[in-house]
């Protein structure tokens, strides 16, 4: 195979999870305004991927009404929210596990389904690797290419996957996927579960950012595939990571397995409140979408203004973006962040340059700033 395409972490083909550094994820704005003696609320965020609209106006009156919930042990097998997962995902209640955020169900999979061998579709979110190898699995990668504008390998991974030359137990992708924004086809998907059920192997498909793309959802397929498994976020889209909450969907089987392994009352009575609420809240599910598809395209216009810069096109609420090459990431993110912007440095991410920055799609006001900025710090 070639082997732009194909890499691994480590020497060799696979690399054990003993001595992996903590990944650096965006977000961490407290980190920031203790190094830079900038106070959290002077800092504007383009480092996660949240909606520039904040939550909803619904949040604090469900958290009001919850409040007095606290007295109680929350709910273990989170029933409600269960029921209303199923009815938005038109699946039944029994396929759902819900989860303190997606992560603490990224690194459920691996040790819950027996995963010791993984192909990953980078460039992507480093958590997979993070959990695989914390559970003593191996990973290996296929990468998008930078020529091909990022576009999903498919023809490389289902090359990959017959090539046989190691055992994989399970496939990892993010679907639209961070931090490149691309989607996969569903013909493209269907034929990547086909070779999955083949090998009796685990597709994981991760739809954190399928909010502004709903078409392209996998969940669906979840009955014709019985092992898929797709991970979802309720933070990002609704604006509230500071509550932790995501879910899981899959055969009722799979999530028997998974539930075994969680921790008693992971989700805690005021996130599942807050979920069922805001999921009762359409207009701003409309209104959210509608912002978002009108002014990530102004934003990206006004990044490709700048010269040198190569910004790729997306469907989710973030964009990656390619430096001249008289530049670098970590460069640009420190002035940046000198500046109270945060973006997230790119540059460590398996396939993926030095070059490379991911920046969120904010409001009309901090985009602006953003692209002044970052054309300042672009000046030779």
């Amino acid at each position: 195979m070639d082997q732009s395409y194909r890499s691994s972490i480590g020497h060799g083909v696979a690399f054990h999870g003993e001595g992996m550094t903590q990944p650096t994820h965006g977000g961490n704005v407290y980190k920031v305004a203790h190094e830079r003696h900038i106070p959290v609320d002077r800092i504007v965020d383009f480092s996660a991927n949240i909606n520039p609209l904040g939550p909803p106006a619904v949040v604090c009156r469900a958290i009001r009404l919850a409040l007095k919930q606290i007295v109680h042990y929350p709910d273990p097998d989170c029933r409600q929210l269960r029921q209303a997962l199923a009815q938005q995902c038109g699946v039944d209640p029994d396929m759902i596990l819900v989860g303190n955020g997606s992560t603490e169900l990224i690194h459920l999979v691996p040790r819950a389904l027996a995963i010791k061998s993984a192909l990953i579709i980078g460039p992507t979110f480093e958590e997979y690797a993070r959990a695989l190898m914390n559970a003593g699995g191996t990973v290996q990668y296929v990468h998008a290419r930078r020529e091909d504008r990022f576009r999903p390998p498919v023809k490389e991974i289902l090359r990959e996957l017959s090539a046989k030359r190691t055992r994989i137990d399970a496939v990892f992708l993010c679907n639209p996927n961070n931090p490149t924004g691309q989607v996969f086809a569903k013909p493209a998907m269907r034929e990547l579960a086909d070779a999955m059920e083949r090998r009796q192997s685990w597709l994981i498909v991760d739809e954190a950012f399928i909010d502004y793309c709903q078409k392209q959802s996998v969940v669906s397929m979840l009955r014709a595939y019985p092992r898929m498994v797709v991970l979802r976020s309720l933070t990002k889209f609704y604006a509230m990571p500071g509550l932790r909450i995501g879910y899981l969907l899959g055969a009722s089987k799979v999530v028997d397995l998974l539930k075994e392994r969680q921790p008693p009352w992971s989700v805690n009575s005021l996130a599942q409140e807050v979920s069922c609420a805001i999921l009762r809240d359409h207009a701003y599910a409309i209104k959210s979408r509608a912002f978002m598809e009108k002014e990530r395209s102004r934003f990206i216009k006004g990044l490709r203004s700048l010269p040198g810069v190569r910004v790729y096109s997306s469907v989710a609420n973030f964009v990656l973006i390619e430096l001249p090459d008289w530049s670098s990431a970590g460069l640009v993110a420190d002035r940046l962040a000198a500046e109270g912007l945060l973006v997230r440095d790119c540059s460590t991410l398996p396939g993926l340059s030095a070059r490379m920055i991911r920046v969120a799609v904010r409001t009309v006001k901090e985009n602006r700033r953003l692209i002044a900025a970052l054309g300042v710090c672009l000046k030779k």
